[in-house]
């Protein structure tokens, strides 16, 4: 069995058996919330943003939240292996230790992106015209922006309980605020079921989106009030775009989408409602590569890293750890590198996310 999984929508797999997998075939890629989940698709995120992605001619948007926003504002850089090689030194150079609190842990955080992402760096990425970046955060309503630790805790009670009757009805709770270094939020007619607030995205805004975007109530401080954006508290945009439950339409190319599973949990409150994935048409047009189940089962633990390693692990061990899953997750890499090699023979490789996505 593969290392990799390539699993496909129908109208995805009628592109690919015209194009191949090309770079040019792709028209839109996205990165999802998961925190160090990422460490899993690091050798894949080198290969394909670091070596087969370059070769596109055309503009390809990136959208991402939280973990996914960092790793699609790296593929954002003029060099964006480089990127990638200082985002893994900066993340394993990351201390914990227990009892730390949400003010240190934003220190720290920030501390990261500013030598992660210099200015320079940050007036590259936003001036990339090829490569326009899309950092999704929401904004907090009510009780949610409150700086009362116990009016915030209520406001999310009551968002996790509308939830778990109607998706949509977190809506009322947050609105999607998009960061965007491109002139235009892309295929922004598409994804306005929850609102949605448009900022441009700038130098001198960015590294404050990018924590906004991972912005964890009770773990991070929320960001508050971020240059040229409208005032108000800004989170972790998984709240409403975990995994994005968008049934996106590109034209005649493909939604290209590394992720960490083979299913989509569409908001951050869905992680806990274990029959709410997202529906079969938002995978039409997507390509989905994910780490087969045999890959994760060779891992240490035979688990995916998660943010509860922070708390139930010592700060040694985890490093150890993550630092054997991204050093495995080469072989995803790899077994992309194959693929690549060959692009006319990926339809041997397929599986039909219609069947799969949705389990």
């Amino acid at each position: 069995m593969s290392d990799l999984r390539l699993i496909a929508g129908k109208t995805a797999r009628a592109r690919l058996a015209e194009t191949g997998l090309t770079p040019d075939a792709v028209r839109l890629v996205l990165g999802a919330s998961g925190g160090p989940k990422w460490l899993v698709l690091r050798g894949l995120d080198q290969a394909v943003f670091g070596e087969w992605l370059p070769g596109a001619a055309g503009e390809i948007p990136l959208i991402g939240s939280s973990i996914g926003a960092w790793r699609m504002t790296a593929a954002a850089h003029p060099d964006p292996a480089d990127a990638f090689n200082r985002f893994e030194d900066g993340y394993f150079a990351y201390r914990y230790s227990p009892g730390d609190k949400a003010d240190k842990i934003t220190r720290d955080s920030y501390d990261m992106l500013n030598r992660l992402f210099s200015a320079r760096d940050r007036a590259a990425i936003v001036g990339n015209r090829t490569r326009p970046v899309h950092i999704v955060t929401v904004r907090a309503k009510g009780w949610l922006a409150s700086e009362v630790a116990v009016q915030e805790g209520a406001g999310l009670f009551a968002a996790m309980t509308a939830n778990a009757l109607d998706r949509r009805a977190v809506g009322r709770f947050f609105e999607r605020a998009v960061f965007h270094s491109g002139p235009t939020v892309a295929y922004g007619d598409q994804w306005r079921d929850f609102g949605r607030i448009d900022i441009p995205l700038t130098a001198a805004n960015l590294n404050d989106a990018l924590m906004a975007s991972g912005s964890i109530p009770f773990v991070i401080d929320p960001i508050r009030d971020i240059d040229g954006a409208p005032p108000g508290v800004y989170r972790d945009g998984g709240v409403i775009d975990y995994h994005f439950d968008i049934p996106w339409r590109v034209d005649g190319g493909i939604v290209l989408y590394p992720h960490f599973y083979p299913h989509a949990v569409p908001g951050w409150f869905d992680k806990m409602l274990k029959k709410r994935r997202a529906a079969p048409s938002v995978f039409d047009e997507m390509l989905v590569l994910a780490p087969s189940d045999a890959f994760v089962a060779r891992l240490p633990y035979g688990r995916i890293p998660d943010r509860r390693n922070f708390t139930a692990m010592d700060d040694a061990d985890r490093r150890a750890y993550w630092r054997r899953v991204a050093d495995e997750s080469r072989r995803l890499g790899d077994a992309f590198r194959a693929l690549a090699a060959r692009p006319d023979s990926v339809m041997d490789s397929l599986e039909p996310a219609e069947t799969l996505m949705c389990a």
